[in-house]
């Protein structure tokens, strides 16, 4: 007897396929792509992707207001400096992210108590935002994934997606939506209202393009448990 194994099917779709691009081009709240587009930065390592995510959305926020950075500035032949005026994931962690996750405990090089504990969950993630950044940053740990839930869940895309001051970050397994990463850290960049589809601009690209997904499974993948606590999704904004 043979056994027919059908792959789910999830309503992800390319982001620049043509039906992706008229997604975009019809869609009332997308302003957040056009802010975040020209600063996104992909993951430079599997653990990244809080890092990735924080560093395009600093450089949204604060751009062209942004003091060089030392460490990756150059000097040419005639001993003048050639700045870098950029936010780099190379040094986003430091001794003040270190007070609230170390460094290698992020990267697993290092173990607390004998448990590996790698990546930068949601609430260390805003943590590090609101401390190192002076950002605002406000948490819904998705504990629910019912219509009731799912409506404020479309509601702050609308609000957010099409306002000039706030990002929005999920945190969701990225297994729920067929996709190869498993616990990640995206920015949301669009929502389109006609097919109930949200833009994301996945940092993992050494796995994942960028790509619409559907609302509600989207929810249903933030309704997912790191370790104790639910993922979910951070409001975030500068002060």
């Amino acid at each position: 007897m043979f056994f027919l194994f059908i792959q789910p099917s999830f309503a992800v779709e390319i982001w620049n396929s043509a039906s992706g691009i008229n997604k975009l081009q019809t869609s009332q709240y997308k302003n957040d792509f056009y802010q975040l587009a020209n600063f996104y930065q992909p993951q430079i390592n599997p653990l990244y992707c809080a890092v990735a995510t924080a560093t395009t959305m600093i450089n949204a926020f604060n751009y062209p207001n942004i003091d060089n950075q030392i460490n990756h500035q150059s000097i040419n032949p005639n001993g003048d400096i050639i700045p870098f005026n950029l936010y780099s994931q190379d040094d986003f962690l430091n001794k003040q992210t270190d007070q609230i996750k170390e460094k290698d405990v992020i990267e697993y090089k290092k173990a607390i108590n004998n448990q590996y504990d790698p990546g930068i969950g949601l609430q260390d993630f805003a943590k590090i935002l609101q401390k190192v950044h002076k950002l605002k940053a406000k948490v819904y740990h998705q504990q629910a994934s019912d219509d009731s839930a799912l409506q404020i869940f479309r509601q702050h895309l609308q609000q957010h997606l099409a306002d000039q001051t706030t990002f929005v970050v999920a945190n969701f397994d990225g297994s729920l939506i067929g996709n190869k990463t498993k616990g990640h850290l995206s920015l949301l960049a669009a929502y389109n209202q006609d097919s109930d589809d949200v833009l994301v601009l996945d940092v993992a690209l050494h796995k994942n393009l960028w790509y619409w997904v559907n609302a509600n499974d989207l929810l249903k993948a933030m309704n997912s448990k790191d370790g104790d606590n639910y993922r979910g999704y951070i409001l975030v904004s500068k002060k």
